[in-house]
């Protein structure tokens, strides 16, 4: 079998390190003779004239490299205009290519639907052309902007760091090569100013063996060189207890929160974080949004004494802020009407947005960006936050195309979004120790630069109260996994289809903390989950095609190959269910004796080779309707 690996010897790295070095152009990419990519946006001319740099970096243990674009103001008394700005233009060859074919791999982004996440596959053949974009201008608002391009015994994966708007063109050429270009949506623009801005980043990374392992080398890289380092993965993501199981958004005071805290805390439960939502701030959610200020009658204090209360019972505290988005007749818009955009030309569906008053605090603009720096920074410290969560519930697209003049199409959105990384970067070096949850209307801004800066703690706005709940969630576990290790759900009921549906990395219970009964149910899921919560940042294979009907069976598996465990989960929700099929476990040991435990039947544990259950399957213990069954193995 022929090796397919990317070879990049042009870097020079110890094998944990990534290195980077600033350059004028992007250079051929150097690989082995049976794989290659031709780059075809090389810059020959001076910086002086076009403004254009590059910087790489090498990650040589994953077989990888990134490159982030940067756009600089000339001296040049004619800038040049930057029209249709490609961040890569490159001609990939795979071996073989006629004989084996290129099948490409993708996945859905989330859109509040039951179908986020879902896993797409395409065969690219010659005279394939495929085109993908963001919708709306927030990078995994649906689509996401990872993709696996696979000629069976190995592939590379493309991936785009930006969260705003991006495009991305393949195509198979007649020579059985692939041209793949990307950049941003829209530029046409003169830089005549000293500004120095960064354009969208680009990830490629070469693999050997099927698809899904080189998912696997992707989850792997993100895990290590595309999560915050501030903390360790499980410690960034929470056990929480959130207070909207018993309070709505718009119902929290002072009191109510305090006392709320100190109960759940008594309970002694294994759960290490206290969850506010949206509501708190004058005028409530979403009415508010541009008031920053604490409701003074129902936090006549601030939110400071809840801070407190949860610091002293030995608690995260996490907090909801949206510092993106205005309201009319907010503080933002009275005060400040030069620190926001409006929208215009929104399409139908979106068209609530102008007749509803809605307003983008625009991060380009430097005292907007530094006020809410201010702001955020100062309610973090005053109030105790440990967790910082932001939302960002519109389309900016529709914003950002605002007052551009015909030099200047792109300009509004790049500097934006250079505003936005300077926040989030601002932030974490005030607060070291500070955990940034990126929701943005769930899981809609989770590009790998995004997630450098923050975890995605809740994924999707479709969610327990969709009528397609819980085969919704359980497909987006199934789907999201694929690309992304750190992420997660919870539940608001404590029956075990729900707690199990709702399992990952992270997890938040909207529960009736003053219940003795769903206190009890939660106490013994606890017990069975946060032992194996790890293992959803391990290898992830679906065993099972994605599916969103409820009535057919829905199965993955997560596996710790360094430790020899792992876990199965398994749905269905039929009332005449068909059996349990045929399910072989992956990259297990053969020689391996395995114990497998099913959570229905603790005391009945069976032992397997790791050669029978890659060959003849998992032998299940129930095949009832309406399940969630979760066997580990170690």
């Amino acid at each position: 079998m022929r090796m397919v690996l990317l070879m990049l010897f042009v870097f020079v790295a110890s094998a944990n390190t990534a290195t980077s070095e600033e350059i004028a152009e992007l250079p051929i990419l150097a690989l082995s003779d049976d794989y290659q990519i031709t780059s075809t946006i090389a810059n020959p001319a001076p910086i002086i004239e076009t403004g254009i740099r590059f910087q790489k970096l090498s990650y040589p243990e994953f077989n990888a490299f990134e490159w982030h674009q940067f756009v600089e103001g000339t001296a040049s008394e004619n800038p040049p205009i930057h029209d249709d700005v490609a961040s890569a233009d490159f001609l990939l060859q795979f071996p073989d290519l006629a004989a084996n074919g290129v099948s490409l791999y993708w996945n859905k982004g989330s859109h509040a639907a039951a179908d986020d996440f879902q896993p797409m596959q395409q065969e690219i053949l010659v005279g394939t052309q495929v085109d993908f974009a963001s919708f709306g201008g927030r990078s995994s608002d649906g689509i996401m902007p990872y993709f696996n391009l696979s000629c069976g015994e190995g592939g590379l994966i493309f991936a785009i760091g930006w969260p705003g708007d991006w495009k991305l063109h393949l195509e198979r050429l007649a020579n059985g090569q692939i041209h793949v270009r990307s950049g941003l949506k829209r530029t046409h623009f003169r830089l005549t100013s000293s500004e120095r801005l960064q354009l969208p980043s680009v990830f490629v990374m070469g693999y050997q063996g099927d698809w899904i392992d080189g998912q696997n080398q992707f989850r792997r890289w993100m895990l290590r060189h595309c999560t915050p380092l501030n903390h360790t993965p499980m410690d960034l993501m929470p056990v929480a207890a959130s207070v909207h199981g018993m309070l709505g958004f718009n119902d929290t005071t002072e009191r109510n929160l305090t006392a709320l805290a100190k109960d759940i805390a008594d309970l002694k439960l294994p759960i290490d974080t206290f969850w506010l939502d949206a509501g708190w701030n004058e005028g409530g959610f979403p009415g508010g949004q541009g008031n920053p200020a604490a409701d003074s009658v129902r936090f006549p204090e601030g939110l400071a004494p809840v801070g407190q209360m949860v610091h002293d019972l030995g608690l995260r505290f996490l907090c909801w802020f949206e510092p993106e988005r205005a309201m009319k007749g907010t503080w933002v818009d009275r005060q400040h009407p030069d620190w926001r955009l409006l929208p215009t030309s929104t399409p139908p569906e979106l068209r609530y947005m102008e007749n509803d008053g809605f307003l983008l605090v625009d991060f380009a603009n430097a005292e907007a960006k530094a006020w809410a720096i201010e702001s955020i920074s100062q309610a973090i410290t005053d109030n105790q936050i440990t967790i910082y969560r932001q939302d960002f519930n519109e389309y900016p697209e529709y914003f950002w195309h605002t007052d551009e003049s015909a030099e200047s199409i792109g300009l509004n959105e790049i500097r934006y979004i250079n505003g936005l990384y300077a926040f989030f970067d601002e932030l974490m070096r005030r607060h070291p120790d500070l955990i940034i949850d990126n929701c943005a209307s769930g899981g809609r801004r989770m590009d790998f630069e995004m997630m450098r800066r923050s975890v995605v703690l809740w994924r999707s706005d479709s969610c327990w109260d969709a009528t397609t709940y819980p085969r919704n969630v359980q497909a987006m576990s199934h789907g999201l996994s694929h690309w992304i290790p750190l992420h997660g759900l919870g539940s608001v009921s404590t029956e075990d289809v729900p707690l199990r549906s709702g399992m990952g990395a992270c997890a938040s219970f909207a529960i009736n903390y003053r219940d003795a009964a769903a206190v009890a149910a939660l106490r013994k899921h606890l017990s069975n989950y946060l032992p194996i919560r790890e293992l959803f940042t391990k290898d992830y294979y679906p065993l099972s095609a994605w599916t969103e009907d409820p009535n057919a069976w829905l199965i993955y598996q997560f596996h710790d190959s360094e430790n020899s465990r792992g876990m199965v989960q398994a749905f269905c929700q039929a009332p005449d269910a068909k059996p349990l099929p045929l399910v072989r476990l992956r990259n297990l040991h053969p020689e391996q004796i395995y114990t497998l435990s099913d959570w229905d039947h603790p005391q009945d544990k069976t032992q397997r080779s790791g050669k029978v259950l890659m060959e003849e399957g998992v032998p299940w213990k129930v095949q009832d309707a309406g399940q969630a069954i979760v066997i580990q193995y170690e």
